[in-house]
């Protein structure tokens, strides 16, 4: 599904309905229980305690009272204290209060899951969430998250901050991170299904967590940006996902396809010699979409020296210049399958996705102007 398709779409008279049988072929609307909990890593990668920069930039991590931690009644924090993070001296996570005027509590060294509940009404206050890559800032950029939030560390200096709550909850941090809640009912509707389509398909994982709160699953909130209309979206759609001949599909989405969008097995595309495709998924059929009217994009440009720069500190060197890019095959909706890239001292055949990726590309849509 293409996010700014489906808001054209919605603004063009379809329901939620109409919109995601168009993206997702084939499929059916369906119920199944979503009473359970999900469990959302807050940054991608486990925060490290130890680092001096964040002392540099800011407060330590926190966790706003007034809190409990099961278990560790050292560490109930009152309205107005938080719940403090660092590292000591023998490189271990620790946790502490920090009082109103600013007094440290006894450190207790993190040597097992942390379970933290608040009693607030406004929800768990951290400035531990996803920033720069797994690490953490302050001030404005502080979240409040419902349900419980898991402190679990990963070894050495670094923990992993989990926020455990009930899936439709959850949805509701997820649509307006995803969508902004003036697009439309019908728009937010169809995003909340398929959020929580993706997001069922993933509970139940192996280890610590079942999805990240950042693109790399679903962008995720909290209870930060929650809004009326998405709310209402998720409401209105409690408990329902989409099926294909029976089974729950895999709900991916873009925030524009440009067009048009693109068939499964041209998604995750290699190059050896030639394409090497995915398996074809029946209901992620690539399909015209004039409802998409995104803006198109520019990257670049670049010079034949900057290019071969920028290659090779991908780790791929072909020599001072890039002398050439050859476009040697495209898929239907347009987008480029593999490329032949044409340096001063070497001539190396890659994929699309892997151009995609050296060059920072939105997307594998693209029309390469200049060169020889």
């Amino acid at each position: 599904m293409s996010q700014w398709g489906a808001r054209g779409r919605a603004a063009g008279g379809q329901d939620y309905k109409k919109i995601l049988s168009t993206y997702y072929t084939g499929t059916r609307i369906d119920t199944r229980d979503t009473s359970g909990m999900v469990r959302i890593a807050l940054t991608d990668d486990p925060v490290d305690l130890a680092r001096p920069w964040p002392r540099l930039f800011g407060p330590l991590a926190f966790v706003g009272g007034p809190l409990t931690v099961d278990g560790l009644p050292q560490l109930q924090a009152a309205a107005g204290s938080s719940l403090g993070f660092d590292a000591n001296s023998a490189g271990q996570p620790t946790a502490f209060v920090i009082t109103a005027d600013g007094s440290r509590g006894a450190p207790v060294v993190i040597t097992s899951t942390l379970t933290i509940h608040s009693s607030s009404p406004a929800g768990i206050r951290t400035n531990i969430m996803q920033i720069m890559g797994g690490d953490f800032r302050s001030g404005a950029e502080q979240r409040r998250y419902a349900g419980l939030l898991q402190i679990v560390p990963k070894g050495g200096a670094t923990v992993l901050p989990v926020n455990v709550l009930p899936m439709e909850d959850y949805l509701k941090g997820v649509v307006p991170a995803e969508m902004p809640p003036y697009w439309g009912v019908e728009a937010l509707k169809a995003q909340a299904i398929a959020a929580r389509t993706f997001a069922i398909g993933r509970v139940g994982r192996a280890g610590d967590f079942d999805l990240r709160a950042s693109e790399s699953d679903q962008a995720y909130s909290g209870l930060t940006d929650q809004r009326a209309e998405s709310n209402a979206a998720v409401d209105g759609t409690r408990g329902q996902v989409l099926s294909y001949q029976g089974q729950l599909i895999t709900a991916f989405y873009m925030a524009s396809d440009g067009g048009h969008t693109v068939s499964s097995e041209y998604r995750f595309v290699q190059w050896d010699h030639g394409p090497q495709l995915r398996s074809h998924l029946g209901y992620l059929t690539g399909i015209s979409d004039p409802f998409d009217r995104a803006p198109s994009w520019q990257v670049g440009p670049f010079s034949a020296d900057g290019a071969a720069v920028l290659l090779k500190d991908n780790g791929l060197d072909l020599g001072d210049r890039l002398v050439g890019i050859d476009v040697l095959q495209k898929e239907p909706s347009g987008r480029v399958v593999g490329v032949r890239l044409r340096g001063s001292s070497k001539t190396v055949e890659i994929s699309g996705p892997t151009l995609r990726f050296y060059f920072g590309f939105p997307d594998t849509l693209v029309e390469i102007v200049g060169g020889s």
